[in-house]
């Protein structure tokens, strides 16, 4: 397979945006070995979307977003899926690299599998990862398998244009933590045929690596590399800041005048 290209160089190499100049305040812990930040200070929140060039994978199992703001989570693996012998949509994903990776497999994928894909043979997944809180193990949602050949798609490369292990994560980084070299993003779910319930609506995503000290509470485009069970950042830009909720206003509960009786409540005798 052929490595993606980086979609955020032209961004730089076309001047549309400007940088600002490097804060100050970065860590001082060194960056780890492979590890780009492609725009040190965050840029301000009033660009204009088409300021800001989206990357183009035409042909690709991962399409371009369509909004600048736009969230995500989704990368692809190529590996074997096996299922339990209980539920078929629920398995194990094996990775080239012998990483086992529990993962469901979402409805509409799954005639796929069972008719037109060749079994014990390893294909390009498309996958959206999740990372368990306590364990910080990855786990997988099978959204689509790249396989021209077995779905009937002569016209399309069989060269999918990602490398295997390439995720793109889209959305506010909450936290980081430079000794224990990991971010963690916001995601947010979109259905537009229904409205997800707030636990299935957002979620948290555990990331290794380190951004500026000040990304937290911006809009960030990550490119990711998985390694083994570790989603490890290897490109970050910082797209815009988000707004800030408003404080909450405190509850004001109304006081008696300062010259009010009380009386003592009266006991109804009981019948």
């Amino acid at each position: 397979m052929n490595k993606l290209t980086n979609p955020n160089s032209a961004h730089n190499s076309s001047g549309a945006i400007p940088p600002k100049p490097p804060l100050k305040n970065l860590p001082k812990q060194p960056l780890k070995s492979g590890l780009e930040i492609l725009s040190v200070a965050p840029p301000k929140s009033d660009l204009k979307p088409e300021q800001i060039q989206l990357s183009d994978l035409a042909d690709s199992p991962i399409p371009a977003p369509n909004s600048t703001l736009q969230y995500r989570a989704i990368g692809v693996i190529f590996g074997q899926y096996v299922p339990s012998t209980e539920h078929f949509c629920k398995g194990k994903l094996t990775a080239v690299d012998g990483t086992v990776i529990d993962a469901v497999v979402l409805g509409r994928v799954m005639p796929i599998i069972q008719k037109k894909l060749i079994p014990q043979k390893n294909y390009l997944w498309i996958v959206y990862p999740r990372t368990i809180n306590r364990t910080s193990q990855l786990y997988l949602q099978i959204s689509g398998v790249w396989a021209p050949k077995e779905t009937g798609k002569a016209d399309v490369d069989l060269d999918s244009n990602v490398e295997d292990g390439y995720f793109s994560i889209r959305g506010e980084v909450l936290e980081q933590s430079i000794a224990r070299n990991y971010v963690i993003v916001k995601i947010k779910r979109v259905d537009k045929e229904k409205k997800l319930p707030r636990a299935r609506a957002r979620f948290k995503l555990k990331l290794k690596g380190i951004l500026p000290s000040n990304a937290i509470g911006y809009f960030w485009d990550i490119t990711v590399q998985r390694q083994g069970h570790n989603l490890t950042i290897t490109s970050a830009k910082a797209i815009a800041a988000m707004p800030k909720k408003p404080p909450m206003k405190p509850v004001r509960r109304s006081e008696p005048p300062i010259n009010a009786q009380f009386s003592p409540p009266v006991k109804r005798p009981r019948i």
